[in-house]
């Protein structure tokens, strides 16, 4: 049941007998139609037979008339939309009721922000005003007096020098200086047969062969002058110094030590 009023009932009749003049004239089943359209030829038949009670709501019927109209060739949505100004009147604007809502719903989101602005302003006219920022500057320089005095009863760290590991470096030992020996001491050690003659000052003391393993020291205080027939085997010590050949094995040499030099 569609429910349609009595001018509702008087514009769908007028539509469908527009509808049904011109398929007539072009002579075409209703059963074309409504295969064409994909609508059930009884709605078709009780549209145009006027049975408005067995059509469905009016919107369906709008979509009807419309598709009906195309089919035929002609202006279908302009019919559908002469029948829906009439059956289906567009809704009643809910703009109002859905600003109230939004409204509504707006305003518990809205609250904290309008409190945080609030906030910050106050803050700023606190920060800014001749009094916040005196008692700023008070309160700055109060923290900045802590900070000192907690700087200055910190212990300062010791500043005495840290033992060194390094050793000091040793200072070089003067090299003593030689001192002048009082003479000339002689010893000599012979490792072979050889003929030896020694002269002390001037004064000759010793002359001979000596033998092999034998051994003599002869002093002077100035002079000591020692001539060997084998030099190479007779071992010379002059002043407790390391012993050394006189001269070349199986050759003669002279050699005379003084308490400065010892030379030949």
């Amino acid at each position: 049941m569609n429910l349609l009023n009595e001018e509702q009932g008087e514009k769908l009749k007028d539509i469908t007998k527009k509808l049904q003049q011109l398929r007539e004239q072009k002579g075409i089943h209703i059963e074309q139609i409504a295969a064409k359209i994909l609508v059930r030829p009884a709605f078709l038949n009780a549209l145009e037979e006027g049975r408005f009670e067995e059509l469905p709501e009016p919107v369906y019927i709008q979509g009807f008339i419309r598709r009906y109209g195309d089919a035929l060739g002609i202006d279908g949505t302009a019919l559908g939309q002469e029948f829906g100004a009439i059956a289906c009147p567009p809704p009643v604007p809910q703009e109002n009721n859905e600003l109230n809502n939004k409204a509504n719903l707006y305003v518990p989101l809205a609250v904290p922000y309008v409190l945080l602005i609030i906030g910050a302003s106050l803050g700023l006219f606190y920060v800014l005003s001749p009094k916040g920022a005196e008692q700023a500057v008070s309160q700055s320089q109060y923290s900045s007096s802590i900070v000192e005095q907690e700087n200055q009863s910190k212990p300062k760290p010791s500043t005495s020098p840290v033992a060194s590991n390094s050793k000091p470096t040793p200072k070089p030992t003067p090299t003593p200086k030689a001192i002048p020996v009082e003479g000339v001491k002689v010893s000599l050690d012979v490792q072979d047969e050889s003929w030896v003659r020694v002269i002390t000052d001037g004064k000759k003391v010793f002359e001979g062969t000596l033998q092999k393993g034998d051994k003599k020291s002869f002093d002077a205080k100035e002079k000591l002058v020692i001539r060997s027939g084998n030099a190479g085997a007779v071992l010379v010590s002059v002043n407790q110094n390391k012993p050394v050949p006189l001269g070349d094995p199986d050759n003669p040499k002279t050699v005379t030590y003084t308490p400065e030099v010892a030379g030949e």
